[in-house]
């Protein structure tokens, strides 16, 4: 039985991660110092795992390890600007711990980068390929270029000391779990919560800008396809390849959740992207592709915020 570290495994996606891995019977360590993990993700697995409540950047583990999955980064907007430091250290000192651990047990080591690191990419739907460029200094660049470092760490490991790597370019991922509110919040959860509550759903700019969005079961099918079948020392996206409006997804929750709630128009933050979607071919090349549509996926995001906030039943519950 494989045994995997999942580092960030009790965040939004690392959890699901975490489900997916005990359901098709691999051995999972945990490693979260829970920042912005909830210990509660992983209440239905607790029993079969082993969880480590430490520092990226110091843990170490004594026992066989056979894949490292480094989920371990705050991931919204708001706390890249909060907790610069942080995120930027996690991805750089912290990544480096994870990438020498991985050496010493001879580990498939997984990184989870990002999307982000294509910057204002001029290539849409934007492949591997294309080199990106973010800005240094911006309030952005502790995700921004800490991802970008991340790659560049686990290139230099795998050239010089033969680290087993492979780097996931996650595009936007959304789905239940995702922790919402003015701090952790992302674009979906924030549009439904900001719906089920009543209030002004913000658009930032005319929401004319795009993403890729991808439901989190998809997200882990293809983090699932690649610690079984990926090939070693490449990067894959991935992610959605259909292209949606931030206001079509603002209407959208509106329609689903029959919300009477407002759209409101924010400034565009700085360095925001106008545009943004996944060349998933490679990805698709392993047998991927997506399962879940936005609506659907929407739907079933909806359903599970309304029964934990405890809405009212006019709020739609299916999905």
């Amino acid at each position: 039985m494989s045994r995997v570290l999942i580092a960030g495994g009790a965040g939004f996606l690392g959890s699901h991660l975490t489900d997916a891995l005990i359901e098709k019977g691999y051995e999972v360590v945990v490693l979260d110092n829970l920042s912005s993990g909830l210990r509660t993700n992983l209440s239905s697995v607790e029993s079969r795992i082993e969880f480590f409540n430490d520092d990226v950047a110091k843990f170490d583990y004594p026992k066989r390890l056979d894949v490292i999955v480094n989920l371990a980064s705050r991931a919204s907007r708001m706390e890249w600007e909060t907790f610069p430091v942080e995120v930027a250290l996690t991805n750089s000192i912290g990544n480096n711990n994870l990438i020498k651990l991985a050496i010493r047990k001879e580990a498939l080591y997984l990184y989870a980068s990002s999307s982000e690191v294509y910057g204002k990419a001029k290539v849409i739907p934007t492949p591997e390929e294309y080199i990106g460029k973010t800005s240094t200094v911006g309030s952005r660049s502790p995700y921004d270029e800490g991802k970008r470092f991340g790659e560049t760490l686990v290139k230099a490991y795998e050239r010089e000391l033969g680290l087993r790597g492979i780097i996931m370019r996650i595009f936007n991922t959304y789905g239940p779990r995702m922790r919402g509110g003015d701090t952790y919040g992302r674009v979906i959860d924030r549009f439904i919560m900001q719906a089920l509550e009543g209030k002004a759903i913000t658009v930032y700019g005319d929401g004319s800008q795009t993403r890729s969005f991808t439901y989190v079961s998809d997200t882990v099918g293809a983090i699932l396809s690649l610690i079984e079948n990926g090939s070693e020392g490449e990067i894959y996206n991935i992610g959605n390849d259909e292209e949606k409006k931030i206001i079509e997804v603002a209407n959208l929750v509106k329609s689903i959740s029959y919300s009477k709630s407002s759209i409101k128009y924010l400034p565009l933050p700085p360095d925001d992207p106008s545009r943004r979607s996944a060349d998933a071919s490679k990805l698709r090349k392993l047998g991927w592709s997506p399962k879940i549509d936005l609506e659907n996926g929407i739907r079933r995001t909806l359903n599970y915020y309304a029964e934990t906030l405890n809405i009212a039943d006019h709020f739609m519950r299916k999905g």
